[in-house]
């Protein structure tokens, strides 16, 4: 095993957006800039993505990062968006360099490509008006010459452009739930999408306000708090819902969760990733220690062991015979059954000193894991090297020069 610094690459086709000025005060309005690499894609072992932003939810701003690794640059394209997924665009005929399209919590989709980056809007949602119903996006995926978009009030649509219809699988929502909120896992590699669909029990019925049945003008504060303070009770009693489905738009079908993370409380729980390994198997990962192997047609089943409970898994890929997991925090070794840990021998020289895991990819045969950090390692046959993503990259705002504009 052995480390290695990777040497500070080239920057090229930099572009900011036109609120650049606006950076000049950033500190003063909302501390230090402390971003972090929180997602990824790799189109292969020469091509990836990043997206880098901060953690304040009233300051939407994203860098996207592309790398060409054998031509040893990045690019760097500023939004002034929270952006929540990107994913890797399918090759058309003839293009060497790949595509990637990224989401923001608001409905805009930017499209990255070698011909520069394409920006449009979801119609009816807050990124066309502000007068829009609030819907959260949380992610997005190519099919064929089209996106599908999960979000938040029960949106799981297929369109482009200005065309977009609802395909979302037939679920009820029962008293006292809301419409489910929808996250797109990933496909396998026979096409099928794995979707969630999450629902939580509705506030509105549990808060005592005037019009409620419960409510009455002459109650006194104290059995007003009372009656309030029960409700909260009953609210808390109703576990979180989560449904799985496999398909395609307009052919999906129900897959079956364990009860722990089907109807989970009063801990949150989840359903974070899936992993194909050849056309017959597949792994669903998620929190609580949930390792689900086998197939759209015939089912899944839990492999996972009760000792891992208490892991909360995020991503995992199929390497060599293993299957390797991701935490926040650590990566494991699955073989089958059971999972343990398995860390970068590597010397970690800046903050923070930990592993902390935002992507997983295996190309080939070699392993990359991205770090919310600002770095990622590789490991393969010859060990495990580091590699440290510019200062200067995720600096705000940009003074590297380059020109300002709209993406």
């Amino acid at each position: 095993m052995f480390f290695e610094m990777a040497a500070i690459p080239k920057i090229e086709r930099v572009k900011m957006t036109d609120a650049a000025d606006d950076d000049e005060d950033f500190e003063e309005l909302y501390g230090a800039w402390d971003p972090s690499l929180y997602a990824a894609a790799m189109a292969d072992d020469r091509y990836f993505a990043l997206l880098v932003g901060g953690p304040r939810w009233d300051d939407p701003y994203t860098i996207i990062l592309t790398r060409d690794a054998e031509a040893q640059t990045f690019s760097r394209l500023d939004v002034r968006r929270e952006l929540r997924d990107i994913r890797v665009v399918p090759r058309a005929d003839g293009m060497d360099e790949p595509s990637y399209v990224t989401l923001s919590l608001s409905g805009d989709i930017y499209l990255i490509s070698p011909k520069g980056t394409e920006h449009s809007v979801i119609p009816g949602t807050q990124a066309e008006s502000d007068d829009a119903p609030e819907i959260l996006f949380s992610s997005i995926l190519p099919v064929g010459d089209q996106w599908l978009v999960a979000g938040g009030e029960g949106f799981l649509k297929l369109g482009k452009g200005k065309s977009w219809q609802d395909v979302s699988p037939p679920l009820e929502t029962e008293y006292p739930y809301k419409v489910p909120d929808w996250t797109i896992l990933g496909s396998n590699q026979n096409d099928d999408v794995f979707v969630v669909a999450t629902q939580v029990a509705n506030t509105r019925h549990f808060n005592l306000y005037p019009g409620h049945p419960l409510y009455r003008e002459d109650m006194s504060e104290e059995e007003e708090f009372q009656l309030q303070k029960k409700l909260y009770a009953e609210l808390d009693s109703y576990p979180r819902l989560k449904t799985l489905f496999t398909g395609r738009p307009g052919a999906w079908k129900q897959q079956t969760l364990p009860d722990r993370i089907a109807r989970s409380l009063p801990a949150y729980s989840y359903v974070a990733d899936v992993e194909s390994d050849g056309p017959e198997a597949d792994y669903v990962i998620g929190s609580d220690g949930l390792v689900m192997k086998g197939n759209p047609q015939a089912g899944f089943a839990d492999i996972s062991s009760i000792a891992d409970r208490e892991k909360n898994f995020k991503d995992g890929v199929r390497w060599h015979k293993d299957l390797i997991l991701a935490t926040g925090t650590e990566l494991f070794r699955f073989d089958g059954h059971f999972a343990t840990p398995f860390a970068p021998k590597v010397k970690m020289r800046s903050a923070p000193f930990v592993l902390q895991p935002s992507a997983i990819f295996v190309q080939n045969d070699k392993l990359y894991v991205f770090d919310y950090g600002l770095r990622y390692y590789t490991f393969d046959d010859q060990g495990w090297k580091q590699y440290d993503i510019p200062k200067e990259l995720s600096q705000r705002p940009f003074k590297d020069g380059g020109d300002k504009g709209s993406p």
